[in-house]
């Protein structure tokens, strides 16, 4: 477990406060996919409001704990949202997911950590100097025609780029994040062709999936990109897929979206959502109930269990 959840065991807690859901300034209130989970907390007798990080302090510091949910803006100003989580944790507020594990998974090269951990994930590369030059160097290197572009930190697919080996003997393409670290994944022709399945787990069980598929011509599996999500059955070996990496990550998460596809040889991470993951809960029946029983069981023991890779609920 790591050292947040430690320190939030041994503070004081504040057991007449709300449960604050973490939400911010661009998008104040909470999704129907939140809100869902909120009723389910209320229905349990819980006091739930929602505040945005980027806000006030005041509902933060006086919560019983805090749910991180839509921050969806951290990654504009990523300094400002790590002192928000140094602020929680100096005051013994206790914050899902644990800061310490946030902190982690805020910085996308943590795949590379899960890569040597032998988990399958995307062929990666990290560029700590973005450039094109490195982008070429390494698509050249990987024998890569095609690849996707990514900041190291980043939300709801901003700045990512889908580019071709090709684009840079002209001139060179348009990186969209120049300030920050790169990532630089081969490209998977799957995401088109089949879609992106996103396993969703509460307190280490598995819940739900979904399959994301992006609009014609596009690569991209977000909504604003024209994305769609449906809810999908997900098999026995993709849930034992999934929970395999839930088990790797360095400490135990309250809920987690992990995001991949399916190829020839399996399924193949894409990405660990720990942060502030659409989780589709209105799409998936039961879904808000088992995060707001994960919830409770947190809040009573001040920790999460540890994840067990099996199919869960069923």
């Amino acid at each position: 477990m790591s050292d947040s959840s430690a320190t939030q065991r041994s503070q004081p807690s504040k057991p007449g406060g709300p449960l604050v859901i973490a939400t911010c300034n661009d998008w104040p209130d909470s999704s129907r996919s939140d809100a869902a989970y909120l009723h389910a907390l209320e229905a349990r007798g819980v006091q739930v409001q929602h505040a945005p990080w980027d806000g006030e302090s005041r509902p933060f510091l006086a919560a019983r704990a805090v749910i991180l949910r839509s921050t969806w803006n951290y990654h504009h100003d990523l300094p400002r949202f790590r002192r928000w989580l140094s602020l929680l944790e100096a005051a013994g507020v206790p914050v899902w997911n644990p800061p310490a594990l946030v902190r982690w998974n805020l910085d996308k090269r943590y795949l590379l950590e899960l890569g040597r951990l032998g988990i399958s994930i995307a062929p990666t590369m990290a560029l700590d100097t973005p450039s094109a030059e490195g982008v070429a160097a390494v698509m050249r290197e990987r024998r890569w025609t095609e690849a996707v572009v990514k900041p190291a930190w980043g939300a709801s697919g901003f700045a990512v780029r889908h580019v071709r080996f090709s684009e840079f003997t002209e001139d060179a393409p348009d990186l969209g994040a120049p300030d920050r670290p790169l990532l630089v994944q081969e490209y998977l022709p799957e995401v088109s062709e089949r879609g992106e399945v996103a396993l969703v787990f509460f307190g280490g069980r598995f819940s739900h999936a979904l399959l994301k598929r992006p609009s014609a011509g596009e690569f991209r599996v977000n909504s604003q990109y024209g994305g769609s999500v449906t809810a999908m059955e997900a098999s026995d070996d993709l849930r034992r897929a999934a929970a395999g990496v839930i088990a790797a990550l360095p400490s135990a998460p309250l809920y987690a979206r992990v995001d991949g596809v399916v190829t020839d040889h399996g399924f193949v991470v894409m990405e660990v959502e720990l942060t502030e993951p659409g989780l589709w809960m209105d799409r998936a029946d039961g879904a808000p109930e088992r995060f707001a029983d994960a919830t409770l069981a947190a809040l009573a023991s001040r920790s999460v269990a540890p994840p067990t890779p099996t199919p869960g609920w069923g």
